[in-house]
């Protein structure tokens, strides 16, 4: 199945955002999922567990994005 999205950025990778970004990946949502959070530790999370490709703040994880 063809991603519906070239890119997407999550915003806030805790409890919600973190689900939001490993349902997308789980379901093939976007070619690039990109998350943004200020906390360190969920970062590593998100990455470590791979619901997301890259990280850094949200201006750097929105740009680009096809969905925010």
């Amino acid at each position: 199945m063809k991603p519906l999205f070239e890119r997407i950025a999550v915003i806030g990778l805790g409890l919600l955002g973190g689900s939001v970004a490993a349902a997308a990946r789980l379901r093939g949502v976007a070619t690039t999922v990109a998350g943004a959070s200020r906390s360190k530790e969920a970062r590593d999370f998100a990455l470590r567990r791979q619901w997301v490709d890259e990280v850094g703040n949200a201006m750097e994880a929105a740009s680009g994005a096809d969905l925010v």
